[in-house]
């Protein structure tokens, strides 16, 4: 069991240092990536610690693939009292079309857990990142490098941009707030979170833009039907100036014998678009093999450029694992499905 945890940890981090790629990115399987969802998530599970990983790739079909992996780590602190406390960190990569925008995130979480009682819970988290971004002009055409007696576009010709910088760096600061609770064999839990709020200066042309706060909330309910199965409904909206993304959808999750080593499977749908126009259908599926949850999704492009596309929009993988340990804890945290 060690072996198969080593071996996956190592892949992951070589992945994640062999592509190096970010903008403000988010996954499909957003309840797979916690520490990027919320910074409240850091440490608020029923495990000693959490490790996370995710990769993502699109728009394969209409040029250079936008790809994103993150790989993150979170731990629970529990004190004597009912409150306990989260510690973690996590890396995000993207590297984005032809123009090689090449942004790398690293992020110290840290979070503040209350059990109000035996069935209610609150926590507080922040986050902590630095941020570097560049990219290249060389696979780049710009309108004033078409050159009119050849009728195509020249590189040697002047780009007419102004002195642009070739990378930029910055801290970036992340809060939110989440708030669950159990209700017989239902439990809702609630996430408000805020991105940006130290609104970075974010230029690559010595301009005065600043980086927006992006407000993100979801919500989510695990629902017993019996001893064998769950219907967890999710939902994520997310506001970042003038754009917005709206997900809804869910997955059933049917557990088997806890002593196999397949312990569960998990199917879904999702559809997500900006509030007026649909973007994606997701599909998902997954299962729970050697204590770890394996997660594949596939996002069906139905927006106006799924003639472009073909429909193929993006695919995920998401990995988490957890290690239960063998003392008693003061408090225990549900866990929606992870």
């Amino acid at each position: 069991m060690k072996k198969i945890f080593i071996i996956i940890v190592i892949f992951s981090f070589g992945s994640f240092l062999s592509k190096l790629y970010c903008q403000d990115i988010h996954f499909s399987q957003f309840t797979a990536s916690p520490l990027s969802l919320n910074p409240a998530e850091t440490g608020f599970f029923d495990a000693n610690w959490r490790f996370t990983n995710n990769y993502r790739t699109q728009w394969a079909t209409i040029g250079t693939p936008y790809r994103s992996i993150s790989v993150g780590f979170d731990k629970a602190i529990h004190t004597k009292k009912a409150k306990h406390f989260g510690l973690g960190a996590f890396f995000i990569n993207d590297h984005s079309g032809s123009s090689n925008l090449l942004v790398n995130k690293i992020f110290i979480n840290a979070a503040y857990i209350i059990s109000l009682n035996e069935n209610n819970f609150l926590s507080l988290g922040a986050q902590l990142g630095f941020v570097t971004k560049d990219f290249s002009l060389n696979d780049l055409s710009l309108p004033s490098q078409f050159n009119e007696n050849t009728g195509l576009f020249d590189s040697n010709l002047a780009n007419n941009l102004i002195s642009p910088i070739d990378d930029i760096k910055y801290l970036d600061v992340n809060l939110g707030i989440k708030y669950q609770t159990i209700i017989k064999n239902i439990s809702p839990h609630f996430g408000l979170s805020f991105f940006h709020v130290n609104n970075p200066k974010e230029t690559f042309i010595n301009g005065a833009n600043r980086l927006a706060m992006r407000t993100a909330f979801n919500s989510g309910i695990a629902i017993a039907m019996n001893k064998n199965i769950d219907i967890i409904p999710n939902v994520l909206v997310m506001y970042h100036k003038k754009t917005s993304d709206f997900v809804l959808g869910g997955i059933a999750n049917f557990k088997l014998n806890p002593q196999k080593q397949i312990t569960n499977i998990f199917a879904g749908i999702y559809e997500r678009n900006s509030l007026n126009n649909a973007d994606a259908i997701i599909l998902t599926a997954g299962l729970g093999i050697y204590g770890f949850d394996l997660g594949f999704s596939y996002d069906v492009n139905v927006s106006a450029l799924k003639t472009a596309t073909k429909n193929r929009g993006a695919f995920e993988v998401s990995l988490i694992y957890k290690h239960f340990t063998q003392k008693i804890k003061s408090i225990a945290i549900p866990c929606d499905r992870y």
